[in-house]
């Protein structure tokens, strides 16, 4: 079996092994997207690579922190169904030692912020959305997301009063 060799003008478009460094106590892959992801919640981010698009800030988890985001990313998935409604993780980041995982779905499930009567009396009025008058979606990712932060929470300090390592 031969092997087709590249020539050394092209560069691959896949991450390469040399692109890993250390950060945070933990390994970031660098794929060329900005911002870079932390490894720990890769098996997250391979099953549902749709809430790891566009993030608009670091994308980092604590050691102990994996199992329970997989987790988390697992319930939310399942709670959408077939239409992922545009969920995305817009930031994971750490707040002394507690888990801040900020998330987004899709604009036609925002609130509007509306302005009445701007002549005499103007009044802002702010809208649910006609896609979830009820906020059944919202409320619902909101509730598995708190959860998984409790959980992730939980996790981070049975590790640490029992010493383990992961």
């Amino acid at each position: 079996m031969s092997q087709k060799k590249m020539s050394p003008d092209r560069k691959s478009t896949k991450p390469a092994i040399n692109q890993m460094k250390s950060w945070n106590g933990g390994v970031e892959i660098n794929a060329g997207l900005a911002p870079t992801l932390d490894v720990r919640f890769l098996c997250a981010a391979i099953n549902y690579p749709y809430m790891f698009e566009s993030p608009l800030g670091d994308m980092s988890i604590e050691r102990h922190w994996s199992a329970a985001f997989t987790l988390t990313c697992m319930e939310i998935d399942a709670f959408l169904g077939r239409d992922k409604r545009e969920f995305r993780w817009r930031q994971l980041d750490i707040e002394n030692g507690q888990p801040q995982w900020y998330w987004s779905i899709g604009k036609e499930y925002d609130y509007q912020v509306l302005v009445e009567d701007l002549g005499t009396n103007p009044r802002v009025v702010i809208a649910k959305s006609p896609a979830d008058p009820k906020d059944e979606l919202r409320n619902g990712v909101r509730s598995l997301v708190e959860t998984g932060m409790r959980r992730a929470a939980f996790f981070n300090r049975e590790a640490s009063n029992s010493g383990a390592m992961q």
